[in-house]
């Protein structure tokens, strides 16, 4: 037996994964995403974590590393295209 043992049943949990599942399943459709199937709410994460979409990265910008691989890349473009 568990040391902190809660008196919660197996349809309890059931109900809050469902209202969870219920509650990013309208946000995907508020967002016009394409959902395969409904189970794929079952997990935590449901926003992208991109650097493009990133609240982080629209406001401070991209970090310095990106930067300079970003530089990097125009350089090698440059060159290639010369």
């Amino acid at each position: 037996m568990k040391p902190n043992h809660k008196n919660r049943t197996h349809s309890y949990y059931r109900y809050h994964r469902r209202r969870v599942i219920q509650r990013k399943t309208r946000l995907a459709e508020h967002t016009g995403w394409h959902v395969p199937s409904v189970g794929y709410f079952a997990k935590g994460k449901v926003h992208c974590s991109c650097c493009l979409c990133a609240v982080k990265t629209n406001v401070d910008g991209y970090p310095h590393s990106e930067v300079k691989r970003l530089e990097s890349c125009d350089d090698q473009l440059r060159t290639y295209l010369k």
